[in-house]
């Protein structure tokens, strides 16, 4: 089975400091991947780059068998419609539940009648349809986790990256958040890489768990 993602000697730096130092990893397409590591550990840095926001100081990147070319723009543009990064902390515009995930769509030239039911699809899967018409402001921090996670799933990525996508929400929305992602997987067969900090979870969510420590992979364990 060709890799997902492959990465060969790849590293990563800021202000002189090594943050990233990946000698080898392969990803496989349509598992699960849980990163776990101490903060500062380069996981937030390693889900940029395999979003192809971030270019390696060092090193090749793969993906689906062909290296990335990070200085091609087009390239990358093409790259990014295919994968979608979910931040820890993700903004909901100021307008509707609604408008927020339908503006992705309008930038991707979608026709009106295609949006509306792409809108509804991925609302009734994150359990938001009934706030549908609603300011998006109103929506809870868990509520706006899941927001952010219909916002992705309306381009209908191959991968998913979540940074985080259960810190600081409460416990409902917790569960609610990682039914979705197995879903997902299970369904539609998207890949699915998230960090987290909780062990518990990484168990109980994902095939395999990756570790890092200060930037660089300790451990593969499959789960």
């Amino acid at each position: 089975m060709r890799a997902l993602y492959e990465l060969q000697g790849i590293s990563r730096r800021y202000h002189g400091r090594t943050v990233l130092d990946i000698a080898r990893l392969q990803l496989k397409p349509g598992r699960i991947y849980a990163l776990t590591g101490p903060n500062g550990a380069g996981k937030s840095t390693l889900l940029r780059l395999l979003a192809f926001l971030e270019a390696p100081a060092a090193g090749s990147l793969f993906f689906r068998g062909q290296e990335v070319n990070f200085a091609s723009r087009r390239s990358l543009l093409a790259l990014r419609r295919r994968v979608v990064l979910v931040d820890q902390h993700p903004v909901a515009f100021s307008t509707t539940v609604a408008k927020n995930i339908e503006f992705g769509l309008k930038i991707r030239k979608i026709p009106k009648d295609e949006r509306t039911r792409l809108v509804s699809t991925v609302l009734k899967t994150v359990g938001l349809n009934q706030y549908c018409h609603g300011p998006a402001t109103d929506l809870s921090g868990g509520e706006t986790q899941r927001l952010a996670l219909a916002r992705a799933l309306a381009i209908q990525p191959e991968v998913l990256l979540c940074d985080e996508p259960t810190a600081n929400v409460d416990v409902a929305n917790q569960g609610i958040i990682l039914s979705v992602l197995a879903q997902l997987n299970r369904d539609l067969g998207i890949s699915i890489l998230f960090t987290t900090h909780d062990a518990k979870q990484a168990e109980a969510l994902a095939h395999q768990r990756l570790h890092l420590e200060q930037g660089v992979l300790s451990g593969e364990f499959p789960l």
